[in-house]
Parts: C-alpha cells; sequence; structure tokens
C-alpha cells in the first residue's frame, strides 16, 4: 500500500482526491497537535492581554513603561472559539480553567455533552464575533473558509477585542485586517500562520498591536513525538 503521512494539523498541501486516484492512502496526526496548539493560544492571548512583548521590548530598550502598560484579565472575558473540533474543544476546557465564559460556532454539530460541561454559547458566526473580546480560529482552509475573517466579519468585532489565528494564515484576508488594526477597529491580533510563508506582508507585521510567531503551534517535543508514535500506528493498521 503506497501511504503518504501527513504529521500535523490539516490536509489543504496535499492533493489528497489525486493521491487516492493513484491508489495513495493520506493519513494524517492531527490529533497530535490538539494540546500544543491550544497552549499556544492561551499564550498568545495572555501575551496580548497583558502586553508581554511591549514590556519585554521596552525593558531591553532601557524604558520602565509601567503606566503605559495597563493589561486586562481573561477571566470573565468571552472566547470566541471559530471551529469547535479537537482543538477547539481542548482550548475551550483550557480557558475554563481561566474562568473564561465561551461562545462557539461552527458549520458542523458542536456536541452537546461538551456544551452542557463548559457551559458554551453556541451561535453564528455574526453573534460570536459582535460578544467575543477574544477570537480564535481552528478552521480547515476550503473554498468556504477562506478570507472567512475579512473586511465584513471584522466590522462585527468590538473595539477592545484580540484576534488569534493558529489555523491557516488564508483563512484571514491580511489587507482587511491590516486596515483594521491600524485604525483600531480591534485592539490586537496574534498570528501563528500567515497567507504566506515566510510572512512578506511587511507593512502588517510592523504595526504595534500585532504579535507573530512563525507557525510554531504544534511544533513541541511532546507534539512531534507523539504525532510519529500515531501516524505509526495508523500505518500498521493500514
Amino acid at each position: 500500500v503506497k501511504i503518504i503521512a501527513r504529521v500535523g494539523v490539516g490536509l489543504d498541501n496535499i492533493d489528497a482526491g489525486y493521491a487516492e486516484s493513484k491508489g495513495i492512502k493520506v493519513l494524517n496526526a492531527a490529533e497530535a497537535a490538539m494540546n500544543a496548539v491550544s497552549e499556544l493560544v492561551i499564550g498568545h492571548m495572555i501575551a496580548l492581554s497583558r502586553n508581554i512583548p511591549k514590556a519585554n521590548e521596552g525593558i531591553k530598550s532601557g524604558r520602565w513603561l509601567k503606566k503605559e502598560l495597563v493589561g486586562v484579565e481573561l477571566r470573565g472575558k468571552y472566547l470566541g472559539i471559530i471551529g469547535v473540533g479537537n482543538i477547539g474543544r481542548n482550548l475551550g476546557r483550557m480557558a475554563k480553567c481561566l474562568r473564561m465564559n465561551l461562545i462557539g460556532y461552527d458549520i458542523i454539530p458542536i456536541n452537546q455533552d461538551y456544551i452542557r460541561e463548559v457551559g458554551m454559547i453556541k451561535t453564528n458566526l455574526k453573534t460570536l464575533l459582535e460578544n467575543s473580546d477574544f477570537v480564535t480560529c481552528h478552521v480547515p482552509l476550503t473554498d468556504k473558509t477562506r478570507h472567512l475573517i475579512n473586511s465584513e466579519t471584522l466590522s462585527y468585532m468590538k473595539p477592545n477585542a484580540f484576534l488569534i489565528n493558529t489555523s491557516r494564515g488564508e483563512i484571514i484576508d491580511e489587507e482587511s485586517l491590516f486596515s483594521a488594526l491600524n485604525e483600531k477597529r480591534i485592539a490586537g491580533a496574534a498570528l501563528d500562520v500567515f497567507e504566506v510563508e515566510p510572512p512578506t506582508n511587511t507593512k502588517l507585521l510592523q504595526l504595534p498591536n500585532i504579535i507573530c510567531s512563525p507557525h510554531i503551534a504544534a511544533q513541541t517535543k511532546e507534539a512531534q513525538e507523539l504525532a510519529s508514535n500515531v501516524i505509526a500506528a495508523k500505518i500498521i493498521q493500514s
């Protein structure tokens, strides 16, 4: 059996239909990255809400920005999760431990037991964006999700809200995000993924209210080891 093994989340960079037509089985280890991605989202939320990058830069450049860096707490804030799959659900459980409130949207029905477990408010995308203090994206890249976050959907967000994306860069229209951040129509954003990687949109990257990481959501020793084990088990089962 011919096999393509994808160690990571998502298969948008593999033509699975063509592979199948050639008798090649495509395997994925998406579940292995679940915890690593969730933890990075929490890290980005804390970095945004407490101005950690700016504080670090200030100290290293000899500036004491204590009075400027008044942040907000995660406790009591509303976290909007777009895409409540394995990662979205795991993230929701972590956020609940931080005493956040959860709002969820997905085109696939969200598990009712999970909704009851975490007290999630299930709603449509517009309502989620209008009411969330933090919005995080966890959807695959498809024709329907490409530029899901655009000038229209960004206009629904609150001016004090933050956007986080660790899914796929093309979920967000970067030009629209630049305008929203530059005009302070939203408070800030954290991106681990970009429309072009490595990113070339320098005007976006240079904004003071955005923080970035180089597609490292699944880059932990634990996640990579687990992914290898999961793929090996699936190959044996195949």
